[in-house]
């Protein structure tokens, strides 16, 4: 058996090599610079002296992409020859501070960010890997124009909301490597299942973007990519910290015979949780939250060629936390398969097929807390919310085809399935009442959505300094099955509905000097109204809530217009404009008792389609880099978002719309040297918001940091601190007088170690 095994690997090495060599500019090594080719997928970082490896390639010819923040991106075509280390170093020149990578996400084809008619936001290796965030949702707070929850996502629940623009939540889409991990039931995110140990960059794009990804992107898309890992590489990272945190990682690119390799990823996350409440109302019953988050992931790949590559990939994660009371808890497992092909090139076509299937079992319990002050709670809800999630896209792509720059055609369908069951308790009188904790009512409600779609993008740059994108996307929807079984109403079933949509979308962007470019856009956006939306009922002490599967489909008709100058090397600006148009809204809305559905509860509600809204809003980005070692950058966002239909009767102003913040600034500096390591601070800024409910919250600001250094080759030590001054700042607040408040993350210290061999 040995001896096959060595003779497997003999073969491989005969039949691969590597390419390795040193990226620098005119001031010397440019640290954390990515170096990657597409297919077979590889990457590598270079280090602190510039030096990089991309590792077991089979025998061919390969076009290496190297970009690093403020210098352009550089392609060079490279041979390679079995079992020998070819050399490629490159030189960069300097180039934009902002957008030196090529993207994505924007036109669903790799494009330089600098080119693409909309407002972009990159993460790179090198800022994920400096940054002070413990986890990928905290990545995304230094991009103005992403709104988040204040809380991170490590505490409270495990259903969490992102939006863009003041879209709110529900209405961007995000992906990771392409697929969908809004989840099927309310689209909601849990965002432990992309651990920041696996990134390799994140791509914002701002805007609606329905007419390449449809439902859900009326706010923009979040894309996530994890690194690839050539067989033999490694890396493993171990931290700890305040209020016993411990996290671990480890991947592997793992050699197997041929073309065939695997990458193998393990992450497991615990403890950093406290108590949320404000001390001056805690009672006996709060207590500090508390999590666990588990991911094992394995990808295995085929690459025989530059032209050929599909892979298989399993994901299992699980999320259990409990959410600040003795009893309350919820939980997530979740677990996916997903497939894809790549085949042909750009230059005569190529042809990108994805597949996935996924399974999501979540579990939680609600409680209420006692009159009488904050020391004991009652079961009120304990719920269970089974998903299915799957589907397919497709996509072919050529440039040069009939002079333009790329044509795209594609497709893609999911289906949805998901259950809303949930066992009521009574908790009136407690604890005297004889019917405390007994069942109130059970309802089990829920139904399948699926959605299909077909767009077209065809990019063309007519004349030189021109570039214009004209995307356009067709998608029905059908919603199936709908059910609610109420044991105090009996059963009821929905009737099947099928609705349609058109999105469009015209950009361009104009080079009037070479350090000065403009750039505009007009698009049509739309969301679907999901499962939870459509069909669940949901009862309280006090209110009923019924589904409702007439909902009309939400659309957005916005533009933007933006600038980006930079007059020298070493500084760059850039800002836009937006205005976005939002239409029939799907809302919670008091309906008459009585009305069909609610029975003899005084209070019902149903979601209808009555709110228009407008979010008007500006962003500015500054960087700098005054000497080769340290780069600073600042941002900030200004979003009016507000109510344009629906104002109650002689108000003077038109309501803000809810956990919208205004104005969000960010500022962060990076030093890097070979001699002191890398240093980073981040400090932010969030203005006035409201809660859901319309509580207004006070702004804040926060400093974070990270501080890491080579200790041998191979081996990074960091220490990350988050809210650094220990910030007391709100992130919920039950009412407006006296309420009882909820607080953000206390400061927080990690120290760890990173091992990596490339």
């Amino acid at each position: 058996m040995t001896l096959l095994v060595a003779s497997a690997r003999s073969a491989d090495a005969q039949r691969t090599g590597d390419i390795r060599g040193r990226i620098s500019s005119s001031s010397g090594a440019v640290i954390g610079a990515r170096v990657a080719i597409e297919t077979p997928p590889r990457v590598a970082s270079a280090d602190d002296r510039g030096a990089y490896t991309l590792r077991s390639l089979p025998v061919g010819h390969y076009e290496v992409l190297v970009t690093a923040l403020g210098y352009k991106p550089a392609r060079r075509g490279v041979d390679v020859t079995a079992s020998q280390a070819t050399t490629l170093d490159v030189s960069l020149e300097q180039g934009s501070l902002m957008l030196s990578s090529v993207i994505t996400t924007a036109t669903r084809t790799p494009t330089e960010a600098s080119k693409v008619a909309t407002t972009v936001n990159v993460l790179t290796p090198y800022q994920i890997r400096t940054s002070p965030a413990r986890e990928s949702q905290d990545l995304l707070r230094e991009i103005p124009g992403v709104e988040l929850p204040r809380t991170s996502s490590l505490v409270g629940g495990t259903a969490q909301i992102v939006s863009i623009r003041g879209v709110d939540e529900g209405r961007t889409a995000v992906l990771f490597d392409g697929f969908p991990i809004n989840d099927a039931w309310g689209e909601w995110i849990d965002w432990g299942r992309v651990p920041k140990g696996m990134l390799d960059r994140v791509e914002v794009i701002e805007g609606g973007t329905s007419s390449l990804y449809g439902n859900g992107a009326m706010g923009g898309v979040i894309s996530f990519f994890s690194r690839p890992l050539a067989p033999g590489a490694v890396e493993m990272m171990v931290e700890g910290g305040s209020r016993d945190i411990r996290h671990g990682y480890v991947s592997a690119g793992v050699p197997i015979y041929g073309a065939f390799a695997a990458n193998v990823s393990g992450d497991y996350l615990q403890g950093g949780g406290y108590n949320l409440i404000d001390p001056t109302s805690r009672g006996a019953v709060d207590v500090a939250s508390g999590i666990i988050q588990r991911n094992a992931y394995a990808r295995l790949n085929y690459a025989p060629s530059a032209r050929f590559s599909a892979f298989v990939a399993g994901h299992k994660f699980g999320d259990n936390r409990n959410t600040g009371t003795p009893l309350s808890y919820q939980t997530r497992d979740q677990g996916d398969i997903d497939l894809g092909l790549d085949f042909g090139s750009y230059a005569s076509g190529l042809l990108s097929v994805r597949a996935w299937d996924g399974k999501q079992d979540e579990h939680q319990r609600s409680t209420a807390i006692r009159a009488g002050g904050r020391a004991a709670e009652d079961s009120s809800i304990v719920a269970n919310v089974p998903s299915h999630d799957w589907g397919a896209s497709a996509m072919w792509t050529r440039s040069g085809l009939i002079g333009l720059e790329s044509f795209s055609l594609g497709g893609d369908y999911r289906h949805m399935q998901g259950n809303f069951d949930e066992v009521d308790f009574n908790t009136a009188g407690c604890p005297a009442a004889g019917t405390c904790g007994a069942v109130a009512r059970t309802i089990l409600s829920g139904g399948d959505q699926a959605l299909s779609g077909v767009f077209a993008q065809a990019i063309a740059a007519p004349i030189a300094p021109l570039r214009v994108e004209l995307s356009a996307r067709v998608d029905q929807w059908n919603n199936d099955n709908g059910h609610s079984i109420d044991a105090a109403s009996g059963a009821q079933n929905y009737q099947d509905r099928s609705k349609t949509s058109f999105s469009p979308r015209l950009g361009m962007r104009y080079a009037l000097l070479s350090n000065l470019s403009f750039h505009g856009a007009v698009y049509r956006a739309f969301r679907a109204p999901n499962l939870a939306e459509l069909y669940k009922k949901q009862i309280t002490s006090t209110t009923v809530t019924i589904p409702n599967p007439n909902l009309a489909p939400e659309t957005a008709f916005g533009r933007e217009i933006g600038a980006d100058w930079q007059p020298a090397s070493w500084v760059q600006v850039k800002g836009t404009y937006y205005v976005a148009d939002y239409r029939d809204f799907n809302v919670p809305t008091a309906i008459a008792a009585g009305s069909p559905g609610c029975g003899t509860a005084t209070n019902c509600r149903q979601r209808l389609n009555v709110n228009a809204s407008r979010s008007t809003g500006a962003e500015g980005y500054l960087a700098l880099r005054p000497i080769a070692q340290l780069f600073v950058s600042g941002s900030v966002n200004y979003d009016d978002a507000r109510q344009q239909s629906g104002i109650a009767a002689g108000a003077t102003t038109k309501p803000h719309i809810n956990r919208v913040p205004s104005p969000k600034q960010t500022v962060r500096a990076t030093y890097s040297s070979a001699s002191y390591g890398d240093w980073t601070a981040i400090w932010r800024h969030e203005g006035h918001t409201t809660t859901l409910q319309g509580v207004w919250l006070e702004p804040f600001s926060v400093l974070d940091a990270n501080v890491q250094r080579e200790l041998l080759p191979g081996f990074t030590g960091f220490v990350s601190v988050e809210n650094i001054t220990n910030t007391a700042y709100q992130v919920n607040l039950t009412a407006a007088s006296n309420g009882i408040a909820s607080l953000g993350l206390p400061r927080t210290f990690r120290v760890g170690l990173r091992v990596e061999r490339w």
